[in-house]
């Protein structure tokens, strides 16, 4: 067992990007505006049109590790989604976005595998929040919710 706190791997952060990159993909809440513009959807980063990013954050780190090669980890991660909202509506419509995505997120019964024999065990997910970017250039509002996944690795 781990006695101490180690830090998942790039391999580990880049493997549950890709996976997240193809779970959103799929998402019945995407909004049109995202889902029908190339490159709507990014990893690490946000678009200057309406878009969502995701973002796996530092800290994730194996929770119990075997010297079987065994695991189970957990990575914390955020969906983001750029608007121009207008009207109070509009900023209601596209939290509601971000918080519709999460939920069916949360809610998948049964989530895909990730490579090398990982399986999710769960998604959880917490408060989201809206930033306002009012640069010269950027006056879009990106709403921003946040998520757990936790994961494992049992013998092959």
């Amino acid at each position: 067992m781990l006695d101490e706190k180690e830090r998942l791997s790039d391999k580990e952060y880049e493997s549950i990007g890709r996976l997240l990159l193809e779970l959103i993909a799929e998402c019945p809440y995407v909004p049109d505006a995202v889902a029908q513009e190339p490159g709507g959807i990014l990893y690490q980063s946000i678009g200057t049109k309406a878009s969502i990013g995701i973002y796996t954050l530092p800290g994730a780190r194996y929770l119990k590790k075997y010297v079987s090669g065994n695991f189970t980890a957990q990575i914390d991660f955020q969906v983001a989604y750029k608007s121009f909202p207008e009207t109070n509506q509009q900023r209601v419509d596209a939290q509601a976005a971000v918080d519709n995505i999460m939920s069916w997120l949360e809610g998948i019964a049964e989530l895909p595998p990730l490579s090398g024999g990982r399986k999710i065990e769960s998604v959880s997910v917490s408060n989201g929040a809206a930033y306002k970017n009012d640069t010269a250039d950027d006056t879009g509002v990106t709403f921003v919710a946040n998520a757990t996944m936790k994961y494992y690795k049992k013998g092959e």
